[in-house]
Parts: C-alpha cells; structure tokens; sequence
C-alpha cells in the first residue's frame, strides 16, 4: 500500500519545492501579480529564499545556477511540470531554452481551480499558513512598492523585474565567480536580504504598528528607486 511505503528524503524535498511554489503562484496572483513568467517566478523563488529567515523560515535552497536567463532552480522547473501536468496550474507561451543539461524553459503560468482549492488544503497547517503568509507578505509588498510611487500599469511588470534583480543578497551573489549563486553560504551567517530588513526594522521601530510586511514594503521600495537609477 501507498501508506505503508517509506518517504525517502529526496522525495520530500521534491513536495515541499513543489508546495512553495504553488503558494508562491497563488500569493502572487492574490496580490494582483496576474503576469508570472518563469523569469519573474525564479527572481522572486531566489528574494524568498534570502529572506525567509527573516520569517523565522528555513529557505529551501542555498544556491541557484546562473543562466543568461536569471536564476535557475532545477527543482522549479521540476514542480511547475508537476503542477501543471496535475492540472493545478496552467501555462502559457511555453518556450524552451537550448540547454546541454538542464530543463530550461520560459512562459507565463496561472493558477488553475484545482490548484486554488489544493493550495487551501495545504495552507490549514501551521508550517503551510506560515509560508503562504510569508509570500503573500513578498508579492504584497512588491505591488504596493509599485502604487505607492504611481508606476503606469503598463510599466509595471517591468519595473518590478527591474526591482527583484536589486535584491542584496542576489547583487552579491551575482559579484561571485562560478556558475553557482550563492544565497547562504552555511546558514550560520544572515543573507544581505536578511541584514536590510533588520537594519529597516530597526529604523522603524519607533513606530507603534510596524510589522513585517511594512519592513518588507519598505525594503522593496528601496530597491525599486535603487533599479530607478541603475
């Protein structure tokens, strides 16, 4: 029986990728991020990461690959297929990348029904409420970022890449030799992303009601006006 069969590790790495992916999917959509290509999902995969700690969250993965298409997470790649061949997301403008090695591919990707009702399930743990929290906080931020300096509609979904790409604890990866991009290097030490965000806590925390999705707004904003002059 199914039930009797042992989880291995690398199998439950493989479901946890693919719930963080569908909350990220769905927060984005919630927020009103309706465009998400494989490039804007990745960017936001890697900000998610570099600043999970921040939440009290264990990041997924350490380490991204470079590409001349952004950041590159394999097991993304893997969970968006699964997604979508489980009739929870759906895509379009599928374009893939040569690549000797690896699954590379772009297109825009939206929730499905399914996927709405899946994700509603997952989110009834206290780890899955946390999470979706979390990303929904990262999505939310980065629209309100937007409205707050009055971008055009039509330039928003650039802008906002422009803004990702900001992110510190990316920029410093970015800077690093290798093929590899580096988010932690052993989980001892905090992500640029993570050092930001307190260093804005701190400054906010004269306020009354300052919470972490204002730090997060705040932290965003400063890196859209850092894309702004870059």
């Amino acid at each position: 029986m199914l039930s009797d069969k042992a989880l291995l590790k690398r199998d439950y790495e493989k479901l946890q990728f693919v719930r963080w992916v569908l909350f990220l999917i769905t927060a984005a959509e919630s927020a009103g991020l309706n465009s998400l290509s494989r490039a804007r999902l990745h960017a936001l995969l890697f900000m998610s990461f570099a600043s999970a700690r921040f939440y009290g969250l264990q990041p997924l993965r350490q380490r991204a690959q470079r590409t001349p298409h952004g950041p590159y997470y394999r097991a993304a790649h893997l969970a968006l297929g699964h997604l979508v061949f489980a009739d929870l997301v759906s895509v379009s403008g599928f374009k893939a990348h040569p690549s000797p090695k690896d699954l590379q591919f772009d297109g825009v990707f939206k929730l499905k029904k399914n996927g709405l009702q899946v994700c509603k399930v997952l989110r009834q743990t206290d780890m899955g409420r946390r999470i979706y929290s979390f990303l929904l906080d990262i999505c939310l931020g980065a629209v309100q970022s937007l409205e707050a300096e009055g971008i055009p509609e039509e330039q928003e979904g650039q802008s906002l890449d422009r803004m990702l790409v900001q992110d510190l604890t990316y920029v410093s990866a970015l800077r690093r030799p290798g093929e590899m991009l580096l988010i932690e290097e052993d989980g001892s030490e905090n992500t640029p992303t993570v050092e930001g965000l307190r260093k804005i806590q701190s400054i906010l925390g004269h306020k009354t009601f300052i919470n972490r999705k204002d730090v997060l707004s705040a932290y965003q904003s400063i890196l859209r006006a850092r894309a702004e002059v870059a």
